[in-house]
């Protein structure tokens, strides 16, 4: 395995420079600020009123994000509406975190963006057992804590692992997960470029997978993608913290932000597969063949990681 130290990929810069930046706009952002300046009394009315859209643009992007704030916000103030004092008691299994304080979110942007479906909780990864077969390898199955597939195509977008319950994680899970989400992560990404090995290597280098880490009460976005020949990038997107009191309650700005890149990553993705999908080679064309840019790496897995930069090259 290689190591490398400097890029000089202007994509990879213009990447890493887009980390955990604001892509809100701001008709919304001022509308989180009214919501969070409100009272208990009165912030689910505020949450309403701020939130509404007109009918006839309820189909708009805008509307439909929204959407997804007015009913993760509703969720999570009512879980207090009996709570004195505020707070939520950290004090819980890996499971009941998932099922708590993340399901409540992934169901409303779900509900707002059904272009997905989610498999909850220790779901099989059918994309490594496919690649098994497509590249005669022999990786070992693995389950993840959800699974989101895209429904145009069923292609699995993105995996979410929780390292432990959010009050104590300990550095073997966590780092066992990171490496975990990595290997799904390319498995995923051969699968994905395996129903289109004609298309050109610049296209195929678009073509991006996703994992989300949830390590103590941060949740953590990376993109995963080929880079170049038999050489994945992995880099993060975004995070943010899951909050556990009221008075947190604008930890929801960060949060949305997050979800406001996971849905522009989507529809990014959505549009490099309709060109991928409708390439035909030309009789004459004579570019690289993809099938020698793909690799399995070895099944236990050891990543590389630079200092000064959050790549990771497999």
């Amino acid at each position: 395995m290689q190591q490398y130290t400097s890029f000089n990929n202007e994509e990879i810069e213009r990447i890493l420079q887009l980390r955990n930046k604001l892509v809100l706009k701001d008709s919304i952002n001022k509308k989180l600020g009214v919501i969070f300046q409100s009272d208990y009394s009165e912030i689910f009315s505020k949450i309403v009123e701020e939130t509404v859209t007109e009918k006839d643009n309820e189909t708009t992007e805008e509307a439909r994000f929204l959407f997804f704030i007015r009913h993760t916000l509703l969720d999570f103030v009512a879980m207090f509406k009996y709570l004195t004092p505020k707070v939520l008691d950290r004090d819980m299994k890996e499971r009941s975190y998932i099922v708590e304080c993340l399901s409540p979110i992934l169901r409303a942007f779900r509900n707002a963006f059904p272009e997905v479906k989610y498999e909850w909780i220790e779901k099989d990864v059918e994309s490594i057992k496919e690649v098994n077969k497509i590249f005669m390898g022999n990786i070992n199955r693995r389950k993840t804590d959800v699974l989101v597939l895209r429904l145009s195509d069923m292609n699995e977008l993105l995996k979410i692992e929780v390292s432990g319950p959010p009050y104590k994680s300990t550095k073997r899970h966590t780092v066992g997960d990171a490496k975990k989400l990595l290997m799904m992560a390319v498995c995923s990404l051969c699968r994905m470029l395996s129903d289109n090995l004609d298309c050109p290597i610049e296209d195929a280098k678009k073509v991006r997978t996703y994992s989300i880490q949830s390590v103590g009460d941060r949740i953590t976005l990376f993109a995963i993608s080929l880079v170049e020949k038999k050489k994945y990038l992995a880099v993060e997107l975004a995070s943010c913290v899951i909050p556990f009191s009221f008075e947190a309650i604008t930890c929801y700005a960060r949060i949305f932000n997050f979800f406001a890149v996971i849905r522009n990553e989507f529809v990014e993705q959505e549009k490099v597969q309709r060109k991928i999908r409708s390439f035909i080679p030309s009789a004459d064309d004579n570019t690289e063949d993809l099938r020698e840019w793909l690799h399995l790496p070895d099944d236990d897995l050891t990543p590389v990681m630079d200092d000064d930069m959050d790549e990771l090259f497999l």
